[in-house]
């Protein structure tokens, strides 16, 4: 549980991060935060249900296309008013 709790602070943070990188259009670094939060996404993946799961599923190739067609503003979107409504972050 306690790893779980450490997991998604530091999901947080990096959501926070990547959102930051891509308003203030640094993609490169952006995109190297963005990799480490998906990394993150993935060990936290087991504590999820399988609702949960099957959301996620449908909302990440919609981030990796924003993410292709550089729509930053889709993808600040997604990350800060989507994601939290599939998983539980800490505020």
């Amino acid at each position: 549980m306690a790893d779980t709790l450490i997991n998604s602070n530091k999901l947080s943070n990096l959501i926070d991060e990547a959102t930051l990188l891509l308003l203030q259009a640094k993609e490169g670094e952006a995109n190297k935060c963005l990799d480490k939060m998906f990394d993150e996404l993935l060990i936290l993946s087991s504590s999820f249900d399988s609702s949960t799961v099957t959301n996620l599923s449908k909302i990440i190739p919609i981030m990796y296309d924003a993410q292709q067609r550089r729509d930053h503003v889709y993808l600040v979107d997604i990350l800060k008013y989507e994601l939290p409504k599939y998983i539980q972050l800490p505020c």
